[in-house]
């Protein structure tokens, strides 16, 4: 295993990436909280943003940006659509020894990229996530689900360091990597269009036996606008993540294991997820109902992504495919 690069050599210098798509209004704020993050002068940092063809105001943002920030901001075109495309471009585009990913839906804790590169140096690993808080729209008091927050990207129920594992995933909305580690695994892969682009890495740092850490210190806070708290999104949402997985299982067990492994899931959805939307329906909890309809729609994206797997000619639905990817959120009347 290749050494990893120690921060207390040198001062280090990262880039941030941020990978944008028709989210002008959201993207300012996004970068307005980057600005400015404390380093405790242990690295030095420049933030690069990607517009991946947007058709919206993201230009002008991101150009205002880089005057106001003498080029601390910086933006880049890229015209292949899809955002393993903009990863990929800000990859080779970063100034860093380090890339942290971030969102253009977010917002940054002034110490969560700090946080992320001291744990780096503690555990000496080239690649280290963060959590991710929820930012509620003002005024919204509902008590949602953990699987709705998890599923609105939350990382629930982890207050506690820990290594990530094949199935437990650094997320690129909070993750930090040393570029050696694209030089020993390769880019993000551009053919995954719904999701799992990031998982799909970090599966091949474990071939390589790279570690990677979680650590619930380095804070992003996710902004969740009203339309993303509807049962449209959050049913487009779990098929997408029931698809990934689908996809992730697939290739772990092999075509023949992987009818008994879908068989199981169908049995899942029939004798635990159902019977448990029953059970709120009738305890009349709203939340609780959401979220076990978030569960059926997960387990049904897993099916319908499972059998197209399995026999593509039969199962094609390529209509159903072309409404999950990752693009299509943008069509949803999203306020920007």
């Amino acid at each position: 295993m290749t050494t990893p690069p120690t921060i207390l050599a040198v001062k280090p210098h990262v880039t941030i990436a941020v990978c944008t798509f028709n989210r002008a209004g959201m993207l300012g704020d996004a970068l307005q909280s980057l600005r400015g993050l404390q380093t405790e002068d242990r690295f030095t940092y420049d933030v690069l943003v990607v517009d991946n063809a947007s058709t919206d105001d993201t230009a002008a943002v991101i150009a205002r940006a880089a005057v106001e920030t003498k080029g601390m901001i910086r933006g880049v075109y890229e015209a292949n659509e899809g955002v393993a495309h903009a990863r990929n471009r800000a990859v080779r585009e970063a100034r860093g020894a380090w890339v942290a990913f971030f969102d253009d839906d977010q917002l940054a804790d002034p110490r969560w990229l700090l946080c992320l590169m001291k744990f780096a140096e503690a555990k000496q690993v080239r690649c280290v996530g963060g959590a991710v808080h929820l930012r509620l729209p003002v005024g919204v008091t509902r008590r949602l689900a953990p699987v709705c927050r998890e599923f609105l990207g939350e990382t629930v129920g982890e207050d506690a360091p820990r290594r990530y594992t094949r199935r437990q995933a650094p997320g690129t909305g909070n993750m930090l990597l040393a570029q050696s580690v694209f030089d020993e695994v390769g880019l993000f892969r551009t053919d995954l269009h719904q999701a799992g682009e990031d998982t799909d890495l970090f599966r091949r740092m474990c071939e390589k036996n790279i570690a990677a850490w979680y650590t619930p210190e380095a804070i992003v806070h996710h902004v969740i606008p009203p339309h993303r708290l509807e049962e449209n999104y959050l049913r487009w949402t779990a098929h997408r993540l029931g698809g990934h997985v689908a996809r992730r299982e697939r290739d772990d067990w092999g075509a023949t294991l992987f009818v008994p492994v879908l068989a199981a899931r169908l049995g899942q959805l029939l004798l635990q997820r159902v019977p448990r939307w029953a059970l709120a329906h009738a305890a009349r909890d709203p939340e609780k109902i959401l979220g076990s309809r978030c569960w059926i729609w997960f387990a049904t994206g897993y099916l319908r992504h499972g059998l197209t797997l399995l026999a593509p000619r039969w199962f094609s639905q390529e209509k159903y495919l072309e409404r999950l990817k990752f693009r299509a959120e943008r069509m949803m009347a999203a306020p920007q």
